[in-house]
């Protein structure tokens, strides 16, 4: 049982540690929360067993401080202490802006799309027949 005592804290202390790095990112945090909890519940197993009291100690800090900052990035995340008088995250642009920027880019692309257009009634248009006409008898094409 001895080598038991003395793997618990190391154990404890290494979940801890991989909940400390997954703490920070708000998609890592769920992790970092849950692996923060099991590591402070495998620390606290450790003091209460004895042993490397110090290593326990550590980790059951680090630990909780894993957990703290995981439900803190998480909270931050979902909105919490966002009040409605503060400015968005993501500015929505006016529709100014908007027609604009698809009038561009439709003065961009415009070359691009008239040869594609030539091509696809190059294609549609039979030996010697009329404009509109489709191989496939399909008709007038819109």
């Amino acid at each position: 049982m001895p080598a038991e005592r003395s793997r618990l804290p190391l154990a404890a202390l290494g979940f801890a540690a991989a909940a400390a790095l997954s703490s920070w990112n708000p998609i890592s945090a769920p992790f970092g929360l849950a692996v923060g909890l099991a590591a402070a519940v495998l620390a606290v197993r450790a003091l209460r067993k004895g042993g490397a009291r110090k290593v326990s100690a550590v980790a059951l800090a680090l630990s909780l401080a894993a957990a703290a900052a995981s439900g803190l990035v998480l909270a931050l995340t979902a909105g919490l202490g966002r009040g409605p008088g503060v400015a968005p995250i993501v500015v929505e642009p006016g529709r100014e802006d908007v027609g604009a920027d698809l009038g561009a880019a439709a003065e961009r692309t415009r070359a691009a799309r008239e040869r594609a257009r030539a091509e696809l009634d190059a294609l549609d248009r039979p030996e010697g027949g009329r404009t509109g006409e489709r191989k496939d008898g399909g008709g007038e094409r819109r």
